[in-house]
């Protein structure tokens, strides 16, 4: 198991290994650049979550692990081995009515994913823009 929990978005650092993907809202300081910037959303960090986990309960062979407050780690195996992806979810309230998530996706084996992280955290969140109103 990922001892790294909760996750502090604001000041851990990947590892050299290219096997992980991190998505963060384009306002949100952190130590870490980010690979992508996540949306942001007219709705409060608790609706985000709600809706997060919406998604997170359509996707195969995924298992939630924990949660702390607003952040939530799953563990989603691959198809043929089952070897595990740590995906660490977190909600952020923005102000004024607005939220957004942090994300960060992580093969626990291996070097290369083959971009397996970027595709699972791009598609989680186009699907989570799907479920929320995007902010302006």
């Amino acid at each position: 198991m990922i001892s790294d929990f909760p996750l502090d978005f604001a000041h851990f650092k990947k590892t050299w290994r290219p096997n992980q993907f991190l998505a963060l809202p384009s306002s949100f300081k952190a130590v870490q650049e980010p690979d992508m910037l996540s949306p942001s959303f007219k709705a409060s960090a608790t609706e985000v979550m709600e809706a997060w986990q919406e998604v997170l309960l359509k996707q195969p062979r995924v298992s939630k692990i924990r949660q702390a407050g607003l952040q939530i780690e799953v563990i989603q195996k691959t198809p043929l081995v089952g070897f595990p992806d740590w995906i660490t979810a977190q909600g952020l309230d923005l102000g004024d009515a607005m939220a957004s998530i942090c994300v960060f996706s992580r093969s626990k084996y291996g070097v290369r994913d083959f971009g397996v992280n970027e595709k699972r955290v791009r598609l989680w969140l186009s699907w989570l823009a799907q479920k929320l109103a995007l902010a302006d």
